[in-house]
């Protein structure tokens, strides 16, 4: 049976863990996922300023609260053409970057349908700041139910100003903000004729065991042999973890910030969870199209892990799964594996808005742990990495 704190470390560590999400997010400063990054513009191509709705209501279910903020947006009615579609890209859990306005799929349909397209920064991200900092009471303004009600009462607004009262308005959004759409369709039916909801995680749960299940069969395309060396590495990390003699090995192999103090479970499970995630976010974004985005590590996919991992030349099991870490760290400018509980509470304790942790990490912890849940376990009991960023039950 599990500790409170090792329930608490399981929300702390998994709120900001890595599959919903636009943009970079960051556990002791290694990217845990979610990364779908701005691509870069165009050359000679130049991105709408950001424009501001100064009405938006602060609480939208307390009729005696009449406080109102300032929330951004971006507009392109470049294709537009009289009587054409509204396209409302809706913002998630990161700043909304201007450069959607010109570029993805999305602006192709735009061209296609002749629509106006609009984008809305989700309350709480970027620069659509509703308080004045993010201390805990003033976070229980951010859920998705407020999130949802300011598209409605913003595109009151945005009809008025652009004379478009009676134009079809089509929602879009990918990943969480791909749920907002979905759910925006189902509860505001009147306001919207249509909802495009991308990898949308439309049920929310909270242990979301069946992740690393989806992990393990795709590395299994390039064949057995991969999850069993990560298994069998796996199996001797945490044996050596236990060992004096070779916890200074495990320092080294992996280049930990901090030396091992193998009696906190806590730090444990955020060794093996972030060694984890080195696989988890590679077969996320597989052969996408990161690369137009700008991002790092295109170029590592399933078949470069899996590679790695069956090279025996590189030695046993365990360094090769140290080879995997080091190209991570490698790739993403990290000079050591930062690991510890500790130095992640602290970072995620920074309320004001020009800390690291309001790019996003404190607003979707509290939003994931509040709220959704999809907390990626290592509960699937088929899996390679181990069970010890588990579920307490």
């Amino acid at each position: 049976m599990a500790s409170p704190t090792t329930i608490q470390l399981f929300c702390l560590l998994s709120c900001v863990s890595h599959i919903y999400g636009w943009i970079p997010r960051l556990i002791n400063g290694r990217p845990k996922g979610g990364m779908l990054g701005a691509p870069k513009a165009p050359k000679g191509i130049k991105t709408p300023a950001a424009q501001w709705y100064d009405e938006q209501r602060l609480d939208h279910f307390d009729g005696a609260n009449v406080k109102v903020w300032s929330q951004r947006y971006f507009v392109n009615d470049t294709f537009y053409t009289p009587g054409g579609p509204i396209f409302l890209m809706i913002g998630g859990e990161g700043p909304a970057d201007a450069i959607w306005m010109v570029e993805g799929t999305w602006i192709q349909y735009a061209q296609q349908f002749g629509a106006i397209c609009v984008m809305l920064e989700h309350r709480y991200y970027g620069e659509s700041h509703p308080v004045p900092d993010l201390s805990l009471s003033n976070l229980r303004y951010l859920n998705s139910r407020q999130a949802l009600a300011d598209l409605a009462q913003f595109i009151d607004f945005f009809r008025m100003r652009m004379k478009l009262l009676n134009n079809k308005l089509i929602t879009f959004g990918g990943s969480y903000p791909g749920s907002l759409s979905a759910w925006f369709r189902s509860k505001y039916p009147q306001y919207v004729d249509g909802a495009d909801a991308t990898s949308a995680p439309i049920y929310a749960q909270v242990d979301f065991r069946e992740y690393l299940q989806v992990v393990t069969d795709a590395l299994g395309t390039t064949g057995t042999q991969c999850v069993e060396e990560i298994r069998n590495a796996t199996q001797t990390m945490y044996a050596w973890w236990g060992q004096p003699e070779m916890r200074p090995v495990l320092e080294q192999k992996f280049n930990l910030c901090d030396k091992i103090d193998h009696t906190n479970t806590l730090d444990l499970a955020g060794f093996f969870s972030n060694t984890a995630g080195n696989f988890e976010n590679v077969v996320q974004y597989n052969k996408d199209n990161r690369a137009f985005e700008g991002a790092l590590g295109t170029n590592i996919t399933i078949d470069t892990l899996c590679e790695i991992m069956t090279d025996f030349t590189r030695g046993d099991p365990v360094q090769r799964y140290a080879d995997v870490n080091s190209l991570t760290l490698k790739t993403y400018g990290q000079t050591c594996l930062d690991y510890t509980y500790t130095k992640m509470i602290a970072d995620m304790k920074k309320t004001d808005w020009n800390s690291s942790a309001s790019e996003g990490g404190r607003q979707w912890m509290y939003q994931t742990c509040a709220e959704f849940g999809w907390f990626q376990s290592s509960d699937y009991a088929n899996q390679p990495f181990g069970d010890w960023f588990y579920f307490p039950v």
